[in-house]
């Protein structure tokens, strides 16, 4: 539970969403993404379905203006007219029919962008921490099926209403008009396709309840046999076989749940479609009837027959949209539920540098675990003050980083930074002047410069990278470059390199995309530069350097501090010798702070500490040497 009370993010909901609901997101979407156009479309459907509507009336007149000339001998020219009328009319309903194609492609194309902004936009105002949850990935899985189904909602449900609809009431009217017992015809059309394709919703949200996690694991078992990143260690290790089997058993698996809905869909719609035979015979019998008996003209016979052909195609055709509705509206729940998750909120508060990181007596427990990763920490960090997270894997290092970050909020205890508490800023205030780098840090593929530069820099980040750029350069070009340049080289990356990067800033960096590769320790380096880029008061370092040999780690990590000088800085390693540099060293092991002091106290006074770091000792003898 949150401190509000509510359940945690990333449960599914399991009450149904209303349909208005999930109608009015989709279509508060199309109207953000094509606010007049979408105006235009209706405009345009209602005109299309009238034409078809008036092709009847003058089919009849055409018809009857040719029985007449024939019975009476007269001009056959008399139904010219009503031909050259009608022929006007096809090809502006033709034209309608094309234009309202393209149009819809338009708006589904621009309603897809929108809704994707939108759920990225939420996606950005939820709690992190939905991330460590199962059933929040579950529900994201789903919510990006619905994404699109939401859309096809909205617009075949207002083509119903713009197109179908008054195609149908003109039909109606003109039956009607005809001879009253004819809109028996619509009535045997329309009931029993209405009621089945209701029926199938209930299916197709079972489905998805069902096939979300499936496809999860299908899309994870399919990257881990395609992806670059993974090839070198399953071919070697001979994993690959084993992924090829898990894969194709969750294809059959989703297969066998796609099977099952489909043939109860089916089902439905073939006792459906039986009761619609029945009445489509009902209604040619009628039809017979009344020309018999003389209640109709020849040319109204004619007229009636066709347009009952084409009011059942249609109305088939406007049923099988009904179906996509309810189908559309089963997944389409998805997106609202995700929409409907508890955002993290908050305050937009004043931060202080000055007054650094306080944690008392902090604990944090994931979603779903039993124990708590951090355990009763309490901690100060002085602004200003570089500090040193030692400890040995799971001790809690990472953990306790996102909570002194703000990027995680306790489970209980209490954390501010910069003078803010956690649990009520905002992530806004919160972030702002933060940089860091991780140790699962991201390969961009795209250009040097802009891995680098993807990250803000206000001017007096720019100031200092340009002074430590100038220091270490020592090909004299300091003074012409851009602080991308300067950010690589405080980390010992040559953008100017020629061998290594052919376009230099400009290099893209994938060969997917026709660019080079780097090695894990150049993508690290890269990482780092990219934290350091960007205008901090507080910047992290969490293992980022794992790919880096010790000796080079130390060097890095002084030019960090000296960069960073005057400003509040973390270090996480499990490599001791980093952690000298640091003014204090906070040791944790179990979730627990153990020990805080200096490098050379801890050697005395935290035994764990000292047995740590005799077992890492040659590592540092090497680095005296050097």
């Amino acid at each position: 539970m949150n401190k509000e009370g509510k359940a945690a993010p990333g449960k599914t909901p399991q009450s149904k969403i209303p349909f208005r609901r999930v109608v009015k997101t989709g279509f508060d979407i199309n109207r953000r993404a094509i606010p007049v156009l979408f105006v235009v479309i209706q405009i345009v459907s209602v005109a299309h379905a009238l034409t078809y509507g008036f092709s009847v009336l003058l089919t009849q007149r055409f018809y009857d203006s040719v029985a007449g000339a024939i019975a009476s001998g007269g001009d056959i020219r008399a139904a010219l007219i009503p031909l050259a009328l009608l022929c006007v009319l096809l090809l502006g309903r033709e034209l309608l029919n094309g234009l309202h194609n393209f149009m819809h492609s338009v708006v589904f194309s621009k309603g897809g962008i929108e809704a994707s902004r939108t759920a990225h936009a939420k996606m950005g105002r939820l709690d992190p921490v939905v991330l460590e949850n199962t059933d929040f990935h579950d529900m994201f899985n789903k919510m990006q099926e619905g994404q699109s189904n939401i859309l096809f909602l909205v617009d075949i449900g207002i083509t119903i209403f713009t197109f179908y609809l008054p195609y149908v009431l003109f039909m109606a009217w003109y039956l009607h008009r005809v001879n009253p017992i004819f809109i028996l015809a619509i009535l045997f059309v329309f009931v029993p396709t209405l009621f089945g394709q209701l029926l199938k919703t209930g299916v197709v949200v079972k489905f998805e309840d069902k096939a979300a996690p499936v496809r999860r694991q299908s899309a994870l078992f399919d990257s881990l046999i395609t992806s670059r990143e993974f090839f070198k260690e399953t071919r070697l290790l001979g994993a690959y076989t084993d992924f090829i089997k898990r894969f194709l058993e969750t294809c059959r698996e989703l297969s066998k749940a796609e099977w099952s809905a489909s043939r109860k869909k089916n089902l439905i719609e073939l006792s459906m479609a039986l009761f619609t035979v029945l009445g489509w015979g009902g209604i040619l019998f009628l039809l017979v009837r009344a020309l018999l008996r003389g209640e109709i003209s020849a040319g109204a016979f004619a007229a009636v027959l066709g347009s009952l052909r084409l009011l059942f195609g249609i109305m088939q055709e406007a049923f099988g949209h009904v179906g996509s509705v309810a189908e559309n509206y089963g997944k389409g729940q998805n997106f609202v539920r995700f929409l409907d998750l508890p955002e993290r909120g908050g305050t937009a508060s004043a931060t202080d540098a000055a007054r650094g990181i306080v944690l008392e007596n902090v604990s944090f427990t994931y979603p779903g675990a039993e124990k708590p990763s951090v355990d009763g920490v309490s901690l100060t960090i002085k602004s200003g003050e570089t500090i040193a997270v030692v400890g040995e894997n799971g001790a809690g290092k990472s953990t306790l980083v996102r909570l002194l970050t703000g990027l995680y909020r306790p489970t209980s205890g209490r954390v501010t930074v910069r003078g803010a508490d956690t649990r009520e800023a905002n992530s806004e205030s919160l972030f702002a002047g933060v940089s860091g780098v991780f140790q699962k840090f991201r390969k961009y593929q795209m250009t040097l410069r802009e891995n680098v530069n993807i990250s803000e820099m206000p001017d007096s980040t720019g100031k200092a990278l340009h002074m430590t750029g100038r220091a270490l350069n020592t090909a004299g070009e300091a003074a012409s470059d851009g602080p991308e340049t300067y950010a690589l080289a405080s980390v010992g990356v040559d953008g100017g390199d020629a061998a290594s990067f052919p376009q230099g800033l400009g290099t893209m960096l994938s060969r997917e995309f026709d660019g080079v590769d780097l090695s894990g320790g150049q993508w690290q380096r890269v990482a780092i530069a990219r934290g350091l880029y960007r205008g901090h008061e507080l910047v992290v370092l969490d293992e980022p350097t794992a790919a880096i040999d010790p000796i080079e780690e130390s060097r890095i990590y002084k030019t960090f501090v000296d960069i960073s000088r005057g400003k509040t800085a973390i270090i996480v390693t499990h490599r001791l010798g980093s952690a000298k540099i640091a003014d204090r060293v906070a040791v944790m092991s179990g979730g627990k702070i153990i020990a805080v002091g200096a490098h050379a106290e801890l050697l005395q006074t935290c035994d764990f500490y000292a047995e740590m770091y005799r077992s890492q000792s040659e590592w540092y003898e090497q680095e005296e040497d050097t």
